[in-house]
Formats: C-alpha cells, sequence, structure tokens
C-alpha cells in the first residue's frame, strides 16, 4: 500500500513540472534533505481504541509508540540520538480559534514551575484561564522533556496529579520540559510553555540559608505564590552510622590511657636500659602472666595500663639496679561481642578490646530505621548494664554513656520508639523519635529551634486521634497552661512551623529610570522628595512631569494609582510632593516611554535612507550626515524639505527647496533648521543605474557569452546583437531566461505556500482517526501524509529561480517583438543547443529518453514507451513543451488544437501533436476516489505548484 501511495505521489509532482527544470543533480537532492526522520510532527495526543495502551519504562502511553514515530532506515542516526527513541515536536491547537464551547475571553493555559534538585527536577503546574468542563470530566497531563529546545525524547503520563518528580536525570546537563493537558475526548488541548532548568548536586544547589538569601524581595504589591509546605522529611540520627562506615578509623589505631585493663591477647613492649639493656616484645598468655626473661612471670590481668607498669618495675627491681625502664602497649587484644535486634547487620563481631557500644553499632551498620536510639541496652552476663540514648551524643555530644565493652557483651536494639515530626521554619526538620513526656517545646529545641523566618502566630500540629481520625490544633507560642512548653506530643505527630508572610514590610519602593532603585525603609510622615531627593537620583533624559505611584488602600486593600509632578515637588510644591503610604511603589519613567518619539526622516539617494531621532536645533547637514553620506548619484544642486505646519486646527504641507551642496558646506541659508516630522528628499542624477543594476548575464550558445553592461531602457535583442548573434547550434526554443525581481517574488509565494501547506498536513495528521474508515486506510493515509511531510522538508531548502517563460527568434523578428524585454541589472538567459532527445515520464512501461525523430507525433512515443499503464490517467496526459510551456489533452478534447508555433489550426487531437526537441510526455497515475485520498491530491498538488515555482522536481520518492 505505501508504494502505491508514493508512486501516486510522484506521479502528481509530475503534474504542471516543465522538463527543463528536471536537472537537479545529485549535490543538491542532498543539500535538500533534512534528517527529521523519526520525528512526530503534530498534535501528540492521538485517539486509539479503548485497551489499545503501550508501556515504556513503567509509564503506560495512551497513544501507541509506533503512531508517534515515523519510520527511519536501519542503521541510521539522527542528531546522534538513539533511532528506536521517538523525539516529540508538540503543536497546540487553539480552543479560541475553534469557535466552540472553550471560547472565552483569557486564552487557557497551563502555568508550569520547575524547580532543580540533585538528579531530579520537582515540577508543579497551575490552569490560567480554564473553560467549565463537565461534572465527570478532567483534565489529564503529560510531562514531555528532552535535551534540546522543542524536541523531547520521553514523555510520562501523570493522570490528572498538577506535580511530578523527574528522577535519574544527569546532573549540570539542560532539561527542556513542557506539560501538555488534555481532555479524554480531545476536545481541549493544552501546552504549558517550555522550561529551561539544570538539575544539581546538592552542594551546587546550595544550603536552604543559601536559597533563602537569594530569593528576589517581594512586597504585596507583587504576585506573591504560597510555596508548597514541604513536608519531605528524613529520620534523624540515622545517616551517622552510614558516614562512620565512610570514613572509620580503626579503634586499635587510637591512644590508650592510664585506666585500661590488661587481659590475656594484649601484647606489652618493655624498654630496659642503663645496667641492662633489653628490649622485650611480650603477650599477655591464658593465665593472664608476662613472662620476663631472666625476671620470671608477672601477672598483669585484670590491673589496669598503670598498675601493670608498677607491677613489672617492682618485679625487675628484684633483680637488677641502676636501670630506667619504659613500659608501652603494642598489638591489642580483640573481644567477641553480639549486637542483635533492629540493625543493619546483626550478628557476632570481633572488636577491639577498646571498642565502645558506638563502635560495634558502627561495624553492624548500625541501627535500621526501624530500630530505636534511644534505648539501646548493653547486656553483660544476661544483665543490664546500661541503656544509651545515643540523642545524648547528637544534640550533646555527650559520650559519657557510651561504655567500653567486654568480651561476650550483648548490644540489643529495640524496636523504634514513638517518633514525632518537625517540618518548616525549624533549623534542623526531621524525625525524631520521642522518650518519656516530651513537650512541644522540647520537641523544636531538638530540631534547633524556630528560625526568623518561622511564624510564631500559629503553630500546627497534624495528630491521629484515637486510631480513628486525623486532626489538626492550633498553638502560639507562648506561656502559660496549653503553651508549648506544657503541652504534650503524641506519637505520630507532626509538628508545623509555617513562614512569615514573604512579602516586605515597612517599606516603599522605587523603580524604573532612575540611579538606585529598590526598596527603602518606610518612616511616618514620609514623603515623595524624601525618597527622590534631587535630580541626580534620575537617570539621564528622566520623564519628571509625571511620577506613578501604586498604592494598596484600605480595608480591602485594593490597588490605587496616584500621579504627581516630580519637577514640582522638588521645587517645592507641597501639593505635589505626596505623603507616602507603607507598601507604596513609586515608578518613574524615561521620556521615551512618556512623550511621543519626535523624529525627522531622509529618503533618495543617502547610504543610509531612514528614520531618525529629533533634537533641538538639528540641521540638513546635521540629518544627511546621521545617514551616512550622499552617495555618488545624488543629485546635489537640489533636495527637497517637506515639511507640516499647523494652522487653526489644519495641518498644511509646505516643500522647501535648498541646494544641498551648499547646505553641506555650512551655507545659512540652505542649512536649515529642522523642525519635528520633516522630511529629506535627496534627489538622484538623471538615468542613473546603480553598479548592480547594470549588468546582465548571457549564457550559451551565442557568439561571445559573457556579463554585459546595459543603458537605462535597453532591450534584450540589443544585448544579443552586441553579443554577435546566435551560434548555429543555437535552439531557440528552449531558451531560459530568469529575473531577479521575479525571483524574490517566487521566493515568497513559495515560502507562503509552504507555511500554510506545513499547517494543513498537521492538522489531518491530527484528524486521521476521524477520517479513516478501517485500519489499512488509517496505516496508509499516515505513510501518505509522513512522505509529504518529508518532500515539504525538502521544498524549504530550494530556492526559487525566477524563469521567465520567453520565446526566442532570430533577430530580424526577433526585435521589436512581444518578448523583446527591456532589461533589468541581474537578468539572466541561457540559451542550449538542440537537444535530440524527447522525454516520457508517468505511468508508462518504460519511462524514459528516446531520440528525436522528425514530425512525430505523441501517439509514436507514448507507443514506444510500451503505452500507458492499466492505472494510467489517459484523460490528464499533458506535454511540457521545451520554453516551459505546457499542451495537455483537456486543451483538445475536440480534436482541435491551436498551434503557437505554428499560427494555425491542428487537427487530429493530443495524441497528433507534434513533438519537438526537449519537450516532455507525462502520464500520471489516476488516484483513488476516496475522503482521504482526496484531500492528500490536493495537499500534493499544491506542493508541485511550489516546486513547479522552484524548479525543482523529487525523483527520489519510492
Amino acid at each position: 500500500m505505501t508504494k502505491t501511495i508514493s508512486r501516486i505521489i510522484l506521479a502528481v509532482f509530475l503534474v504542471l513540472i516543465p522538463v527543463s527544470l528536471l536537472a537537479l543533480s545529485v549535490d543538491e537532492a542532498g543539500r535538500s534533505t533534512t534528517d527529521d526522520e523519526g520525528v512526530y510532527l503534530g498534535p501528540v495526543r492521538t485517539p486509539v481504541k479503548k485497551g489499545e495502551t503501550e508501556s515504556k519504562g513503567g509509564v503506560q502511553f495512551e497513544t501507541p509508540l509506533e503512531d508517534l514515530r515515523q519510520p527511519v532506515e536501519k542503521g541510521r542516526e539522527l542528531d546522534g540520538r538513539d533511532e528506536k527513541k521517538p523525539s516529540y515536536e508538540l503543536e497546540l491547537k487553539d480552543a479560541k480559534k475553534e469557535k466552540g464551547p472553550f471560547e472565552k475571553e483569557e486564552k487557557p493555559r497551563i502555568v508550569l514551575k520547575a524547580e532543580p534538585g540533585d538528579s531530579l527536577v520537582t515540577l508543579s503546574w497551575t490552569m490560567v484561564g480554564l473553560p467549565r468542563l463537565a461534572a465527570d470530566e478532567k483534565l489529564r497531563f503529560t510531562v514531555f522533556y528532552g535535551t534540546e529546545s522543542g524536541r523531547y525524547d520521553k514523555k510520562f503520563e501523570v493522570g490528572t496529579s498538577a506535580d511530578h518528580k523527574l528522577r535519574e536525570l544527569k546532573n549540570n546537563q539542560v532539561y527542556f520540559i513542557k506539560i501538555q493537558g488534555y481532555t479524554r475526548d480531545n476536545a481541549l488541548t493544552l501546552l504549558s510553555s517550555e522550561e529551561r532548568v539544570i538539575p544539581r548536586a546538592e552542594e551546587e544547589l546550595g544550603s536552604p540559608l543559601e536559597q533563602a538569601f537569594s530569593r528576589k524581595n517581594l512586597t504585596l504589591l507583587d504576585k506573591i505564590e504560597a510555596d508548597p509546605f514541604k513536608r519531605e522529611l528524613r529520620q534523624f540520627g540515622y545517616d551517622f552510622f552510614k558516614n562512620s562506615l565512610m570514613t572509620g578509623v580503626p579503634v586499635e589505631n587510637m591512644p590508650v590511657g592510664e585506666e585500661y585493663v590488661l587481659g590475656p591477647g594484649d601484647s606489652l613492649r618493655i624498654d630496659l636500659w642503663g645496667s641492662v639493656n633489653a628490649r622485650h616484645e611480650l603477650t599477655v598468655d591464658r593465665n593472664g602472666e608476662i613472662t620476663i626473661p631472666r625476671v620470671g612471670s608477672v601477672k598483669v590481668w585484670g590491673l589496669s595500663y598503670g598498675q601493670a607498669r608498677e607491677a613489672i618495675s617492682r618485679a625487675v627491681s628484684r633483680y637488677f639496679k641502676g636501670y630506667e625502664l619504659n613500659v608501652t602497649l603494642g598489638k591489642l587484644r580483640t573481644i567477641q561481642v553480639y549486637v542483635v535486634g533492629e540493625v543493619e547487620a546483626p550478628g557476632t563481631y570481633a572488636v577491639s578490646s577498646l571498642g565502645t557500644v558506638v563502635n560495634a553499632l558502627s561495624q553492624a551498620g548500625g541501627a535500621s530505621r526501624n530500630g530505636t536510639l534511644r534505648s539501646i541496652r548493653l547486656m553483660r552476663g544476661g544483665k543490664l548494664v546500661q541503656e544509651i540514648d545515643l540523642y545524648d551524643m547528637f544534640l550533646a555530644g555527650d559520650r559519657s554513656r557510651d561504655l567500653r565493652l567486654q568480651n561476650g557483651d550483648t548490644i540489643f536494639v529495640p524496636v523504634i520508639g514513638p517518633v514525632a515530626a518537625v517540618a518548616g521554619e525549624v533549623k534542623r526538620p526531621a524525625i525524631y523519635e520521642l522518650k518519656g513526656n516530651t513537650s512541644l517545646q522540647q520537641i523544636l529545641q531538638m530540631a534547633g529551634g524556630i528560625t526568623a523566618a518561622g511564624y510564631e502566630g500559629r503553630l500546627q500540629v497534624e495528630r491521629f486521634e484515637g486510631n480513628a481520625s486525623r486532626i489538626v490544633v492550633d498553638y502560639q507560642l507562648q506561656g502559660g497552661a496549653g503553651g508549648p512548653s506544657t503541652q504534650e506530643i503524641r506519637d505520630r505527630d507532626m509538628v508545623k512551623v509555617f513562614p512569615v508572610n514573604k512579602a516586605l514590610r515597612q517599606v516603599v519602593t522605587l523603580q524604573g529610570h532612575v540611579v538606585r532603585p529598590g526598596e527603602y525603609q518606610f518612616r511616618q510622615g514620609m514623603r515623595l522628595i524624601d525618597v527622590l531627593p534631587d535630580y541626580t537620583a534620575l537617570l539621564p533624559e528622566s520623564y519628571v512631569e509625571s511620577v506613578e505611584i501604586t498604592r494598596l488602600s484600605l480595608p480591602d486593600f485594593h490597588k490605587e494609582i496616584l500621579s504627581a509632578n516630580l519637577r514640582k515637588a522638588l521645587a517645592g510644591d507641597g501639593t505635589e510632593n505626596i505623603l507616602l503610604h507603607e507598601q507604596d511603589k513609586i515608578a518613574v519613567f524615561s521620556k521615551s516611554e512618556k512623550e511621543e518619539k519626535r523624529t525627522v526622516s531622509i529618503s533618495g539617494q543617502v547610504l543610509k535612507p531612514g528614520t531618525y531621532d529629533y533634537y533641538p536645533n538639528m540641521a540638513v547637514r546635521d540629518l544627511v550626515l546621521l545617514a551616512g553620506s550622499p552617495k555618488s548619484n545624488a543629485y546635489l544642486q537640489s533636495a527637497e524639505l517637506t515639511r507640516i505646519q499647523y494652522e487653526k486646527g489644519d495641518a498644511r504641507a509646505t516643500r522647501i527647496e535648498i541646494n544641498l551642496r551648499k547646505a553641506l558646506d555650512g551655507d545659512r541659508d540652505n542649512n536649515v533648521t529642522l523642525q519635528p516630522d520633516d522630511v529629506l528628499i535627496v534627489r538622484g542624477v538623471v538615468n542613473w543605474l546603480e553598479a548592480n543594476d547594470r549588468f546582465v548575464a548571457l549564457k550559451g550558445e551565442v557568439k561571445y557569452p559573457g556579463i554585459y553592461s546595459i543603458a537605462k531602457g535597453e532591450h534584450l535583442s540589443s544585448v544579443i546583437a552586441r553579443a554577435g548573434g546566435f551560434t548555429d547550434k543555437a535552439y531557440l526554443k528552449g531558451a531560459k531566461f530568469t529575473r531577479k525581481s521575479v525571483r524574490e517574488e517566487q521566493q515568497k509565494r513559495m515560502d507562503e505556500i509552504i507555511a500554510r501547506t506545513e499547517q494543513d498536513i498537521l492538522r489531518k495528521q491530527g484528524e486521521l482517526a476521524s477520517l479513516a474508515a478501517s485500519r489499512e486506510e488509517l496505516e496508509a493515509t499516515k505513510a501518505a501524509l509522513e512522505g509529504l511531510q518529508k518532500n515539504l522538508e525538502k521544498l524549504k531548502g530550494v530556492k526559487a529561480q525566477g524563469r521567465v517563460v520567453i520565446r526566442l527568434a532570430q533577430l530580424g523578428e526577433f526585435t521589436g517583438g512581444p518578448y523583446d524585454l527591456e532589461l533589468m541589472g541581474g537578468d539572466a538567459i541561457e540559451v542550449p543547443q538542440t537537444s535530440s532527445v524527447v522525454n516520457v515520464l508517468g505511468s508508462v512501461f518504460n519511462p524514459t529518453s528516446f531520440v528525436l525523430m522528425p514530425e512525430k507525433d505523441v501517439s509514436f512515443y507514448l507507443k514506444k514507451a510500451g503505452g500507458p499503464l492499466s492505472d494510467a490517467d489517459e484523460n490528464e496526459m499533458y506535454v511540457i513543451k521545451a520554453d516551459g510551456s505546457v499542451i495537455s489533452k483537456q486543451q483538445s478534447s475536440f480534436g482541435i488544437r491551436w498551434d503557437d508555433d505554428g499560427k494555425r489550426w491542428t487537427f487530429g487531437g493530443f495524441l497528433a501533436s507534434r513533438l519537438d526537441p526537449g519537450d516532455t510526455l507525462v502520464v500520471p497515475e489516476k488516484l483513488e476516489r476516496v475522503a482521504w485520498l482526496r484531500t492528500i491530491k490536493d495537499i500534493t498538488t499544491i506542493i508541485s505548484q511550489v516546486a513547479l515555482t522552484a524548479g525543482t522536481v523529487f525523483i527520489g520518492l519510492k
């Protein structure tokens, strides 16, 4: 089916295409090719049958991915992307243009807010101007994002939610994000503006304090949107063990105090010098003794390090005199302890004899998030030795209860106890474990206290009431019964500390055309000149006749606009020196914003004609110099100054003749002082031609081809005669004449038609499901539209040639005739050699070129090509003449046709028409008369007309 559609498109393309324009080179075809395959263009929402979904990456796509992807040639790369991944370009159908039930004065839109995080982006969006929907209808949303503006590689369906987090993003990578909202029946489709966001590592984003100080100041006059309350909290204290494993230092390398108790396995190094010199490395044996050579055994088990040194010294003194002794600890013994309960890795651990409860817990990965940090038990011999509250260490640095372990000790971590959360404007928001009765004041202290940005007028506690419901309770930070110091916190409570109003208070704001804009402290009795004391506070060209003061008026804080004359206020006028109120916003404007811009204009033969700002005492010479200078063809003896004069409510134009040469020399009579709206016209020398309007090009079969200069009013026959006339090989019927002005106009029309046709194709893509009667027809239509889209992209890279159909003849006959055109700069004429072939294209058995046979007609060459195929449309056959004109069968439907070349009527019909060298016979293919193909035919015809204008045909369709 796809092949059939392609053949249909090819046949329609060949309609109206002159054979002389078929010379599109391979290089040109390559330059006109784009790489947009694999990119879906048009509305993303495409209705599918109920139940037909496709999943990718855990996200349900209501539209099959195949419907969002154009076929890509195997192995081909698309701008560095994986060809298997679709890319999306979104097109919004304006609901207002539909003139349907959704038409409103305010256009519906989605306002998107994107906040970067560490490898993620937090999205939230709101609807503006949304029309009333049915009770059972809700907008559904899709998030599109990618790394290139306007092209989105990924999408997520988020349902009716108005927020979403994009995770697993690359830090420091730019992402472009857009939200699409739609109803189930696609009656309303909206798009947000595109947001650019860069995820960054947590350390690059800055701390909450750093972010708070970087925010823009707001006043009550600004649009203030409350930030969503952040409830993402972590359990306090558990990260300690994770960090301990990563940065832990072996305990055996730590220094040992005098109180260390020796036991079997400890190593002692004894150094003796003086009357005896010796060094001994001794290990305490299982009996708790060390054996010193020539001294004997010394029992050290149970002795502290300091006591052991004294015992060793006494033992040595019994055998030696006059010596010095030093005892140091070497390798320490290891002990075995048990870590059980709610820990990450419970089990038996060998720890140093210096190890404490915290050391052993760190080796086991610490307490799991389901284990307590406040009631960790140290068991020895089946009895409780110590209960450790790690919050003492985390919050106050107190390690007094972190006892050293002994061999066989057991560390037991029970299940976590009651917990409560503190969120909002506190210094350390987190989830805290409770122990005993804890008041609201105490848990706020655990969270580091309320920040300066926290609102103390209301603290809110979310609470589960009786395992049956969830309630909220509000408190104020005040003493007495029921205050924070007495209010008890319960299990699973959440304390919320709200921020103060973001708006600055006791402030007035200065903005606009001033030296130091910003916020100023408001004081009672403050007036306008207290903020703007003199002209040095203003930028140059400030408009002092009126400043604008925006004020919030009581009791409902509605906005009011006041104005004051700053010039009079600075001069001492008390009525203009307005008394200011808190939150007033003073706006100072520039003269260009408040005054009509006064201009003067210059046109004609100057380098930069146009409109220029008017300044007092500006003269003719000043204006000419602003415009560069007069051109070489400027007529300086006379210029015209047009001036508008106002008399009794009537405007009248007057004209002043001046000698421009004298004006440029400074002559007072001619260097006239200008007035606003004056227009100076600099005339040009008669019969002058610009450099780029003086030359034309002759190519091909003329005796002396090349570039020729022309005089104003010179005709084509004159230049051909100067070139020596035509050669004997010249084929005058195939001459090609191009003109720059025609090319520019053709290009303008081409661009307009391409833009309009592209919109038509996009609209048809969105209407496929409603137009097609079957799935096969849907697929065929889609393939056809995709082919049209590709060729339209090719046309965008092709430029118009500006060809004008012309019929040359020998100079005696041609001179003075209707085709003897007056030449213009940039014209070009190319006279080819006589061609020896004719072409047959389209729906024939052998579309090719044939050697020209004298006096042979259409039927002869059609027969040579094997005749028409079964699907050929013989009634639509036509011949494209070498000069670009067309003869169709419709013109000779009764067997009679006028022959322009022979200036006579011919008989025998279209098939009897004689073909000349370079002519092309085109046999189109029939189109099926179904609704969707008729639409495609209309679009294809438009595209083929554009190709005709550009002088291009696409041969590469398959």
